[in-house]
């Protein structure tokens, strides 16, 4: 399994193809927290509850960027832990469906808030998104102060060949079949899914390449390595 993504030698990210995934993004809004769950075999509260905590752990009450917040379930999940989330998302559809929060419209390569400005960040099923990885987390780590925190939840590939394959049919097969019963045609959108798993990092590769920008970077897998939680310091 090589560590490079099929982007055509852009290095890791979305690209050309972010902006019909944003589209299928801002399509399933209604049915995304309930599809997403059931895609992630119900695994995602606890993923979102690590997340959670390692940002907030010594630092309750203190700012957390959460990026590509969409409808602000992972703030949510923040805020109960003792943190208070600004929300970051490119979609306005998205934040928009976010109340009672600090919301901000912006894409991960151009966050526009001031170096050190918050002490953790934290980011829920969708820094795989970005469309330039390198620039994404150039800029997370800008806006992180001496000592800050990044960590998040998202799909995962399997450095293994094999499971890498296996987790690969599931994102093929599932993900639309479970949007669909969720909430008809266009939960078929959800297949979005088996275009951003071909163009993620697998996930040994992943944390060599987040070792760029941060000090520690633990990757813990769960379900064959499809799904991980990561813990990033700066």
């Amino acid at each position: 399994m090589t560590g490079s993504s099929d982007s055509g030698g852009q290095g890791p990210g979305l690209h050309q193809e972010w902006r019909s995934v944003v589209d299928s993004l801002e399509a399933i809004i209604p049915i995304y927290e309930k599809g997403s769950s059931r895609i992630s075999l119900f695994s995602d509260r606890v993923m979102r509850e690590e997340v959670a905590a390692f940002a907030v752990e010594g630092r309750r009450g203190g700012l957390v960027l959460d990026l590509g917040a969409g409808p602000g379930t992972l703030s949510r999940v923040v805020e109960r832990a003792g943190g208070a989330p600004v929300l970051a998302d490119a979609s306005r559809r998205m934040l928009s469906s976010a109340k009672g929060f600090d919301r901000v419209q912006c894409v991960f390569e151009h966050l526009p808030f001031r170096p050190g400005a918050f002490g953790a960040a934290v980011a829920g099923f969708s820094l795989r998104d970005a469309q330039d990885l390198a620039s994404a987390l150039g800029e997370i780590a800008g806006t992180l102060s001496a000592g800050g925190r990044f960590a998040f939840c998202d799909l995962g590939k399997p450095s293994s060949m094999a499971k890498a394959r296996l987790v690969g049919a599931y994102i093929s097969l599932a993900p639309p079949l479970i949007g669909l019963l969720t909430g008809g045609v266009p939960g078929l959108r959800f297949g979005s899914l088996r275009g951003t798993y071909r163009l993620v990092l697998d996930n040994r590769s992943l944390k060599r390449f987040l070792s760029r920008y941060f000090r520690q970077v633990s990757v813990k897998e769960r379900r064959l390595g499809g799904s991980i939680v990561v813990r990033c310091s700066a």
